[in-house]
């Protein structure tokens, strides 16, 4: 049942890719195809107020961990390490969100979750048990090609 769960928690990140990170894709897609700098298009702006350097390069990284790496989390691949990227991000949200007097709820949340699965990995529904699983059985040479 354990694994279940993780399989649950996992899917927010499919629910962050589908409705933030696909969001925030488009400004960026939208920003290429005109005559406008990335630093005056999406979250740049907004993370340049809050007194970040570097507001581009970390918008870019929100953008990433808001789309792809969400997807990636949902399937659970390379979840640790996006997970733990994607916990960043959230307490970058959460501190923008509780500056600014806006609803922080939602960041805090996602943080949790994505904390979470940081330290408990993705469970046994994932890419990344799959693949280590498959390795396994090829180091100890019970794969299916060596009982050919």
């Amino acid at each position: 049942m354990l694994d279940l769960g993780l399989l649950v928690l996992r899917a927010a990140g499919f629910l962050l890719a589908f409705t933030f990170g696909i969001q925030k894709v488009g400004w960026y897609m939208a920003a290429f195809h005109s005559d406008k700098a990335f630093s005056s298009m999406g979250l740049a702006p907004l993370i340049a107020k809050m007194g970040f350097r570097a507001a581009v390069l970390l918008a870019l990284w929100i953008t990433f961990n808001e789309s792809i790496g969400a997807f990636l989390i949902g399937c659970g691949l390379f979840t640790r390490i996006l997970t733990c990227s994607a916990a960043l991000g959230m307490a970058g949200a959460l501190y923008t969100s509780v500056r600014l007097d806006e609803d922080w709820l939602r960041a805090a949340l996602y943080r949790i979750a994505f904390a979470a699965l940081s330290l408990t990995g993705p469970g046994r529904f994932s890419i990344d048990q799959f693949l280590q699983t498959r390795k396994t059985n090829r180091s100890n040479g019970t794969s299916s090609s060596s009982n050919s």
